[in-house]
């Protein structure tokens, strides 16, 4: 007999316990290490760079680099142990013995993840904002520059749901999804951004759109038309594609995970 109850509390339970599970896992210890680490390169930076040029460029580009790899990671690690660690940690078992559905289980992990890894990777660049902020040679003033770090946080934001459903349907699907996940990221992502592929290849990538939605403050004119090549979409048709990917990932995720028998 199904049971119709208000499944907002088992939805919140779950997102609760993942969240726990999230912060105290070796997996966040590795992120924090980045952020730390681009912290730190922001406090050196911030004491012995003296030139206006690479102190306006600083923000922009360390965010487009250092950061896009935390976000990739992060997106392939946490999307991928939605379903990986229920199973390994047979923690599966015990939620479907329970009148849970598929999709809840799947959906509210997502949601703890997505929050989880935004609050850890948003708040250390606002820390690297206001740190870089304060160079005398900075040309606007610290306000427009945290203005500018939440629309970073916005477009890595984007990427953490763009990438993180794609690793959930990886996770769902193989066995060994972190793997597929880095071979997708940090291959065929980065051979698409070449100077050299063609725009029929480079709009295969999920990178590509976000790049556009990604703010050009500051980056050199070279680099934006390496990665988005000589006809790039607008801005409201990458916002459409990328939600519409996330949206079907999520479900082909969710298809995936109620069919399939995983042995415990």
């Amino acid at each position: 007999m199904l049971i119709h109850a208000n499944t907002f509390p088992t939805y919140f339970a779950l997102f609760k316990v993942t969240l726990r599970q999230m912060f105290w896992s070796r997996r966040t210890a590795l992120i924090l290490l980045g952020c730390g680490l681009s912290l730190l390169i922001a406090l050196i930076f911030r004491f012995t760079v003296e030139s206006s040029g690479i102190v306006n460029r600083f923000t922009p580009m360390i965010t487009l680099i250092l950061y896009g790899l935390l976000v990739n990671l992060s997106a392939i690690f946490y999307g991928t142990a939605i379903i990986s660690d229920e199973v390994d940690g047979k923690g599966l078992t015990y939620l479907q013995m329970r009148p849970i559905p598929k999709s809840t289980i799947l959906l509210s992990k997502f949601a703890a993840y997505f929050i989880g890894t935004l609050a850890i990777i948003g708040v250390s660049h606002l820390i690297l904002t206001l740190i870089v902020a304060t160079h005398p040679k900075l040309d606007k003033n610290i306000l427009f520059h945290l203005g500018m770090s939440l629309r970073y946080s916005g477009a890595m934001a984007l990427s953490l749901l763009a990438y993180g459903a794609f690793a959930a349907a990886l996770s769902a699907k193989f066995k060994h999804p972190v793997l597929w996940g880095l071979l997708f990221v940090m291959g065929w992502e980065r051979i698409t951004i070449s100077a050299y592929m063609p725009m029929g290849i480079k709009r295969l990538s999920i990178s590509h759109y976000l790049f556009t939605l990604f703010p050009h403050y500051r980056l050199r004119r070279s680099l934006i038309s390496d990665f988005l090549g000589e006809a790039p979409p607008s801005v409201w048709v990458a916002l459409l594609v990328l939600c519409l990917l996330t949206i079907g990932l999520l479900w082909l995720a969710i298809r995936i995970f109620r069919e399939r028998e995983y042995l415990m």
